[in-house]
């Protein structure tokens, strides 16, 4: 039971107030907040007890009317999936920034969600040559819905192709699209969803890669977001060397991002470089970089990015039922 005063918010609330635009939004500016300073982003830690893993991402960020201060805790059970329970649970607790005092524990599953997906959004916006077009998706679970959204609300998506391990479920994505009003189709190999996309998003459970580097156009832009720990990967080595890598946290990067890791232990740290952290970039919206075959988001997720959307929701969630409060 929760004790007097602490605020429990549930998912459909955060689905309610949440909305991709007002994310958006949201995580440029917590983003460009930590490029600045403005926040304290650690590590998360990591424990795992054998059928999954069990993290917590403590997070500080100056990015809204006021100082966000709390932790998301989040547990990913493969497992799960067998029993129709989803692999992937969180929740976001904050405090006072003054006081500590608990505030609210605040569901997690959208905002984990809705936070990446936005956060997609915004790289393909500043780093993508050709950031509205033919949008790939490999992988068609929760976060592939959650950027089908994202996308179509950014105005970023012509058409959209579906590949997944699991055909019926990539039909059921594709019929999604189509009620969002994007032409949008279903592939039957990765290759085929790849072929002259614009844009690609790579949200599966893939361990090793299931693709290769010449299924990528010119001049696409890629939002690797599956692969968040140091043993699995989605992307090819070969393939990770030749693009231009851009990543959430640099720190974070170098251990836990599978498809960075790997690729360096395959063809050395030299081979394979970071060119910056996204919020450095969204930071400073004059820099220009050389221009590459193939751009990358490297995307691990970040507990400021957690911590400011649930700050967000708790300040919704006291307004009037007609009324979101201003970013």
């Amino acid at each position: 039971m929760l004790s007097a005063g602490l605020r429990w918010i549930d998912e459909a609330s955060v689905g309610r107030l949440l909305t991709p635009a007002a994310t958006r939004t949201l995580m440029e500016r917590t983003l460009v907040a930590g490029a600045s300073g403005q926040a304290q982003n650690p590590l998360r830690t990591v424990l795992a007890p054998g059928l999954g893993w069990f993290a917590t991402m403590p997070a500080f960020v100056r990015a809204g009317p006021a100082p966000a201060l709390g932790a998301k805790l989040v547990t990913a059970f493969p497992g799960n999936a067998t029993c129709g329970i989803p692999t992937h649970q969180a929740l976001v607790v904050l405090v006072d920034h003054e006081t500590g005092v608990p505030l609210a524990v605040v569901a997690g599953k959208t905002i984990t969600e809705r936070r990446t997906a936005a956060v997609s959004v915004l790289a393909t916006q500043r780093l993508a040559a050709r950031p509205r077009g033919t949008l790939a998706l490999l992988g068609a679970g929760a976060q592939a819905r959650a950027h089908l959204e994202a996308f179509v609300d950014a105005s970023l998506v012509t058409s959209a192709r579906v590949w997944s391990r699991s055909a019926e479920r990539a039909e059921r994505l594709a019929l999604y699209g189509r009620t969002l009003g994007t032409d949008s189709s279903v592939a039957a190999e990765p290759a085929a969803a790849l072929a002259g996309a614009d844009v690609i998003v790579t949200a599966t459970s893939a361990a090793q890669p299931f693709f290769a580097s010449q299924d990528i156009a010119d001049g696409a832009h890629l939002n690797a977001v599956g692969a968040c720990v140091a043993d699995r990967r989605e992307l090819p080595a070969s393939l990770v060397a030749e693009a231009a890598i851009y990543v959430d946290s640099r720190e974070a990067a170098a251990r836990e991002s599978g498809d960075i890791v790997l690729a360096m232990r395959e063809l050395g740290d030299e081979g394979i470089s970071i060119r910056a952290e996204l919020g450095e970039m969204l930071a400073d919206p004059t820099r220009c970089d050389p221009p590459a075959r193939v751009t990358i988001f490297e995307s691990l997720g970040l507990g400021i990015e957690d911590v400011a959307c649930a700050a967000y929701v708790l300040r919704c969630s006291d307004a009037p039922p007609e009324y979101l409060m201003p970013l």
